[in-house]
């Protein structure tokens, strides 16, 4: 159970990969020429197996998403695959409609995609390059490019037949699909220069079964990024939260106190025996002593 179910998300991731590299395509084709946008286009190879009817459909998947009709003509007379790719089948082909049997509108048939028709071609059509080459096929690509907003004609490789040149004259660009690591180098020039000479417009070369880029993961990770950082959160370690420190207003700051006041020192002074008696007494004591001398100075002689 668990390898099906892998197996069945690496699918639809392939299925999306394909789904966005289309979308890619439609919006580089769209800004080749702003002023004359290509409508009709041809799709080929330069040799069988390269994936060019897998590219075809899923261009003109791209285009009818996009909110645009799409007509694709299975224009491979010779290997017709693109009903059975599709997964639809009609009562009238593209001969029928060029003959005047029917009507474009009646032969075309809806596909499950909306925007998207398809028109076959009938088995066994003889000659089917000079069919493209003729002036009824020219009238036929005029009445498909004023009925729908883009035509896609999946055609024959070029290095097997002539049927892409031809019809590529007649639409407004040729996309050839190369497998990567499968054709050579010398098969894709000569196809590439087949198409020039035969004067048909070559707007580029599609790289098919290439290995999956980098554009992916960039994909991925605009559309997971958010996810992927809310689980990382949500598994993180959880740092302790540091205690809330209390406001300034709020902390109690002990202030010390005044220091005890300082005892006054006491004034320091010299008491004086105030006793005026013994002074008077002392005073005459001194003054009888200097009588006695000078009495007895006299005296002597």
């Amino acid at each position: 159970m668990a390898l099906l179910n892998k197996l069945g998300k690496q699918r639809k991731d392939e299925r999306s990969s394909v789904v966005n590299s289309a979308k890619t395509l439609l919006a580089n084709i769209r800004f080749m020429d702003v002023d004359n946008p290509v409508k009709t286009m041809a799709i080929t190879s330069a040799v069988p197996n390269e994936g060019k009817t897998f590219v075809a459909a899923n261009l003109a998947s791209a285009i009818a998403t996009s909110g645009k009709s799409c007509l694709l003509v299975e224009c491979d007379m010779r290997r017709r695959s693109m009903s059975r790719a599709l997964g639809v089948h009609a009562q009238h082909g593209i001969y029928s409609v060029m003959a005047g049997e029917c009507t474009i509108q009646e032969a075309a048939v809806e596909t499950p995609t909306h925007n998207l028709f398809f028109l076959d071609s009938e088995p066994r059509i003889p000659n089917p390059s000079d069919l493209l080459n003729s002036n009824r096929f020219s009238r036929f690509v005029d009445l498909a490019r004023n009925t729908y907003d883009y035509v896609l004609f999946d055609t024959p490789p070029v290095g097997t037949f002539v049927d892409a040149a031809v019809l590529g004259t007649k639409v407004d660009a040729v996309f050839m699909v190369v497998r990567e690591n499968f054709t050579r180098k010398a098969e894709v020039a000569a196809a590439a220069d087949q198409l020039k000479k035969s004067g048909c417009n070559l707007a580029g070369m599609i790289m098919n079964y290439c290995e999956r880029t980098s554009s992916e993961y960039y994909y991925e990770y605009y559309y997971t990024h958010d996810d992927k950082k809310a689980t990382e959160a949500k598994s993180a370690p959880k740092m302790p939260v540091p205690k809330q420190r209390p406001s300034r207003q709020s902390e109690a700051r002990t202030v010390p106190s005044a220091p005890p006041e300082r005892p006054a020192r006491a004034k320091t002074s010299h008491t004086v025996n105030d006793d005026t008696g013994t002074y008077e007494r002392l005073a005459d004591e001194i003054a009888q002593a200097q009588a006695r001398r000078t009495q007895s100075d006299v005296d002597e002689f």
